[in-house]
């Protein structure tokens, strides 16, 4: 099972910062986690309103998130680290 996933799921609904793999990060409110067998899917929105969902990568290692606009899901990239964030 996902570690980064585990830990996402473990912290919300509280506010999650999630960091990427370009040393970026974002704390997102979280809408919920929710674990299908072993695939994690999850959505938060950051305080200006931008909704992020989370899911597995095709390896246990793998988390990615993807950052909705007018045009649809973007990927953002790969989640590197899951900390409580700020609320």
């Amino acid at each position: 099972m996902n570690r980064l996933a585990k830990r996402l799921y473990n912290i919300a609904p509280d506010t999650v910062t999630l960091t990427f793999a370009d040393g970026s990060t974002v704390d997102l409110s979280m809408h919920h986690a929710e674990f299908f067998q072993d695939d994690l899917e999850a959505e938060g929105e950051t305080d200006d309103g931008t909704t992020y969902r989370i899911v597995d990568g095709d390896d246990d290692e793998t988390l990615l998130a993807a950052r909705e606009s007018d045009d649809g899901w973007a990927v953002v990239g790969d989640v590197t680290g899951v900390e409580v964030g700020d609320s």
